[in-house]
């Protein structure tokens, strides 16, 4: 035991893990008939409004204070036994509410204690042909230790685990003191606007803790960084003809093409000069165009309208400008517009959206105190020493720690690699796992004279 928990026999809290690994299972049946309830819900974007109601009765069932935000998230708070003050009514309007969570987030501060950021997002993306996939995708079904179903892995078995979390630190805070408070946002509209439902947590209400832990699926190891996102359209305008004139026209499909080619050609040049190097993947933007369409869509006219989408992985530093400079430098681009995709959609409280698809790179170095805080608790909470990485997809980092600078880390349950895909699954030693952190989280140590994981130069040379 003191080989696999160091932290039992060192600070004065030696009962501590044992009480925490023995809740976990305890609580792993209800994860799992949460995340069940959860699956059974397709969340798609703008239309949550059925998880949400179920983690609202959720949190209530539990005595722990939650609320609605304007645009539909959750958000939960875990507080000292005594600050809290239990679960909000049913029938408290929403704005009371809110007012509840600003007085008692103020009333953490006025003790001075740190404040940490959980991150889940309920909705999820469709699941294609219904026929390809082995399993339904809107059940949950156990095979192989594993559970199927779409939003498994990205990212609903993440969102059950935090909340269920929140359950059991509530309960072990009766008789070990929390260590820091903890604000749990599941958010709306992730997978259309990333970043944007965050924004109005921790922008437009000012609930804003010290530090962030996202649960996209890092296959329980520690992700410090992304590329970031950017979404663009192609836009060329042409002269129509009969197709057996065409000379008399302006083909507005082949300007496309060429532009099409050109980002072809520059995401080959970024790859040819960085390479597949994981270590080196905020150092390289890739681009792919994954639609095209003109217009008029017929068979026997010269098209005068083209469009196409493209989406842009950024590396450290690339913004929309940065990459139209390095398009058009490359010499003979087409007459071809370059327009920033924005989402628009609205929310299922009827809230629209205005979101452009342009969002940084970001990265935690591993000797940031947060990352050394998580290491640290992700090796005293699973006996073991987790890796790290760069996420090579978009999450709502893009908000907290791209656009904000609040220090952000992942590690949550699931493979990337399924992520969207048919038959999507997550594993339950991942979600035994993630529970177990989730709930330690609250409890961890921190450095003394640092506990708000404020960035600083590191003293000596760290390892990585």
């Amino acid at each position: 035991m003191e080989r696999l928990f160091p932290f039992l026999y060192h600070g004065g809290v030696s009962r501590l893990l044992p009480n925490l690994i023995h809740r976990v299972e305890e609580h792993l049946p209800q994860l799992l008939l949460l995340l069940e309830d959860c699956l059974a819900i397709p969340s798609f974007s703008g239309q949550e409004a059925g998880v949400a109601d179920l983690l609202l009765g959720f949190f209530r069932r539990h005595h722990l204070p939650a609320v609605r935000t304007p645009r539909g998230s959750v958000v939960a708070v875990l507080a000292p036994p005594g600050l809290s003050p239990g679960g909000l009514p049913a029938t408290l309007p929403e704005g009371e509410a809110r007012e509840r969570i600003d007085n008692l987030l103020a009333a953490i501060r006025g003790k001075k204690l740190p404040l940490l950021g959980f991150n889940a997002h309920m909705d999820i993306v469709e699941p294609g042909e219904g026929t390809a996939w082995a399993f339904p995708p809107f059940a949950a079904t156990v095979q192989n230790d594993r559970i199927y179903g779409r939003g498994t892995c990205d990212m609903k078995g993440a969102l059950a685990a935090m909340a269920q979390a929140l359950v059991i630190a509530h309960q072990t805070s009766i008789e070990h003191p929390l260590q820091r408070a903890v604000l749990a946002c599941f958010v709306t509209e992730e997978e259309a606007g990333e970043g944007m439902a965050f924004k109005e947590i921790l922008h437009d209400l000012q609930w804003r803790p010290d530090a962030v832990v996202l649960g996209e699926p890092s296959e329980m190891q520690i992700a410090r960084g992304q590329r970031g996102k950017l979404e663009f359209f192609l836009r060329a305008h042409g002269k129509r003809a009969h197709t057996s004139v065409p000379e008399v026209g302006e083909n507005a499909a082949y300007k496309i093409a060429r532009a099409i080619l050109a980002v072809e050609a520059l995401d080959r040049g970024e790859f040819r000069t960085v390479g597949p190097d994981p270590e080196r993947i905020l150092e390289r933007s890739t681009l792919v165009a994954t639609s095209f369409r003109t217009i008029p869509f017929t068979k026997s006219s010269v098209p005068d309208m083209a469009e196409a989408h493209v989406t842009v992985r950024l590396a450290k530093g690339e913004t929309l400008d940065s990459i139209k400079q390095k398009l058009f430098s490359r010499g003979g681009w087409p007459e071809v517009d370059i327009d920033p995709v924005v989402y628009r959609g609205k929310s299922y409280t009827g809230l629209e959206a205005d979101w452009p698809a342009c969002h940084p790179a970001w990265e935690i170095p591993r000797h940031h105190p947060f990352f050394v805080f998580l290491r640290s608790a992700t090796r005293d909470a699973l006996g073991r020493e987790p890796s790290d990485r760069i996420w090579p997809f978009s999450t709502d980092g893009v908000y907290s720690a791209g656009h904000l600078g609040l220090p952000t880390l992942g590690i949550g349950p699931g493979r990337e690699a399924v992520a969207h895909l048919v038959d999507e699954f997550v594993e339950i030693g991942h979600l035994r796992e993630a529970l177990t952190l989730y709930s330690y989280l609250p409890f961890a140590p921190a450095p003394d004279d640092n506990p708000r994981f404020e960035a600083r130069p590191p003293t000596e040379p760290q390892a990585p």
